[in-house]
């Protein structure tokens, strides 16, 4: 009988494993939601990206934008993804 008793976890025992059990979860809860926004971000940054090459591609031969104004959003589009790649997808600030 007494070996039996030995196996049974105390209600302390079984009350401090489903506390570090929760804190687990809870630890992996916050790390997904971390990735779901990180991703929502960067869709975000895509879309601006894709939008802006689109914006140029029609008007490239337009007169309403001259070259210079394209040359201008092709810059600043450059600029943007690359501070994006350094600091959202590489983390440089990291690094560095």
């Amino acid at each position: 009988m007494e070996n039996k008793n030995e196996k049974e976890m105390t209600d302390g025992e079984m009350l401090e494993m489903s506390n570090h059990l929760k804190e687990l979860y809870d630890k992996k809860e916050a790390e997904l939601e971390k990735f779901k926004e990180e991703n929502l971000d960067l869709k975000k940054v895509i879309m601006s990206c894709y939008g802006t090459i689109r914006l140029l591609d029609q008007q490239w031969n337009n007169i309403l934008l001259d070259r210079d104004t394209n040359s201008y959003i092709l810059e600043a589009l450059r600029s943007y993804l690359s501070n994006v790649v350094e600091y959202e997808i590489l983390h440089i600030e990291d690094i560095l």
